[in-house]
């Protein structure tokens, strides 16, 4: 028997490897030549951009190349009758699921690892190798430099004269929990300290404005510097809500462990986190595709007699569900994103709707062994 899991395993494995092969290929020669046509980048940071993307891509080419694994292997079995032979022999569907089952969990737990981990480690190193990476790419250039450790979970930004840390942006409202400024001189020297609990935008006054703060001030005096507000003053930064946008756009740096503490955080602080949630779950979705989309295409595994399923057949029909399950779980996340449906609704929607076509072939074919 263990023959025929290897044989079965193989196959699988074969084609899987080949269709990553193909569709990283195709995409790479598409981002390059779009990346080489722009005028304010050189072809070396192209390449290592597109490097630093792919991860980010295999969302969407692992799940598709599961499926495409499963199809194919299936129908190379039938085509030299091994199939009918495996079953033949007293191998049960059930086995042979299970082994599918088994290699497909395997790749589900490195696309896990790529979400959580490399993902977000690509992202965070972008400007490092390229100056100004997200402007270049993305007309985007995020500020926050996060802490390093998730035990403050603040986001630090440095302007000419001032740090400046908070916990949590509420980009509905304008306000910025747990506000702390630092600012210093043209020598480095500290000079004043603001910290609150919040502030919020006065956007006719174009100002932020802090209420309850302690402001310490004249560092460099005798007397002690710190004093307590009643009254609301004035934050001294230069940043605007479009600003904390950009910055709150860094989230994207933080691996799997790192975002569920910060949306922790954030639910705390009574902060809508529809977004980072629909960010976070896409990352266990996507994994969970990769097993279902090999158990769906394995499907014609209950009639393995049948040759009609032509090489012709199998691209169109890889061509037309890879497409529909593009859109439609795309339309899906960008409904979770704006709060239009829940997250776990846009993030499992898809998976469970090919749960139950499963489960339905399942039972239809459950006398078989």
């Amino acid at each position: 028997m263990s023959l025929i899991r290897t044989l079965i395993t193989k196959e699988w494995l074969k084609f899987f490897g080949g269709s990553i092969t193909v569709l990283f290929l195709l995409l790479t020669v598409a981002n390059l030549i779009s990346g080489f046509l722009r005028m304010n980048v050189t072809p070396m940071e192209v390449v290592i951009n597109h490097i630093l993307e792919l991860p980010s891509y295999s969302k969407l080419i692992i799940p598709v190349s599961c499926l495409i694994a499963s199809l194919f292997s299936i129908n190379k079995l039938k085509s030299r009758n091994e199939l009918t032979a495996i079953f033949a022999s007293g191998y049960s569907r059930k086995k042979f699921f299970y082994d599918l089952l088994l290699v497909s969990f395997q790749i589900a737990i490195i696309q896990l690892i790529i979400s959580f981990y490399i993902e977000p480690f690509a992202k965070a190193h972008k400007n490092i190798l390229i100056s100004n990476g997200e402007s270049k790419f993305r007309n985007l250039k995020g500020k926050g430099l996060r802490s390093s450790t998730i035990g403050s979970g603040k986001i630090w930004y440095k302007s000419d004269d001032y740090f400046f840390s908070f916990s949590t942006y509420d980009k509905t409202n304008d306000i910025i929990k747990d506000v702390t400024l630092y600012k210093f001189n043209k020598d480095s020297h500290l000079t004043e300290i603001f910290s609150a609990k919040e502030a919020s935008f006065i956007e006719k006054d174009n100002i932020w404005m802090i209420q309850d703060a302690n402001h310490a001030q004249n560092l460099a005096g005798k007397s002690f510097p710190l004093k307590k507000s009643n009254k609301p003053i004035i934050l001294p930064i230069n940043e605007r809500p479009s600003d904390f946008k950009e910055i709150e756009a860094d989230i994207t740096t933080l691996n799997g462990i790192k975002l569920l503490e910060y949306i922790r955080k954030l639910n705390k602080s009574g902060i809508n986190t529809n977004e980072y949630t629909v960010l976070f779950l896409d990352k266990i979705s996507s994994a969970l595709i990769c097993i279902i989309f090999t158990l769906v295409a394995a499907i014609s595994a209950f009639n393995p007699n049948r040759r009609s399923s032509s090489f012709g057949k199998s691209i169109g029909f890889v061509f037309i569900f890879t497409l529909l399950y593009w859109l439609i779980n795309s339309y899906f996340i960008e409904l979770g994103v704006n709060s239009k449906i829940h997250p776990y609704v846009s993030c499992f929607s898809v998976p469970l709707i090919f749960l139950l076509f499963l489960a339905y072939h399942f039972n239809k074919n459950k006398t078989l062994r």
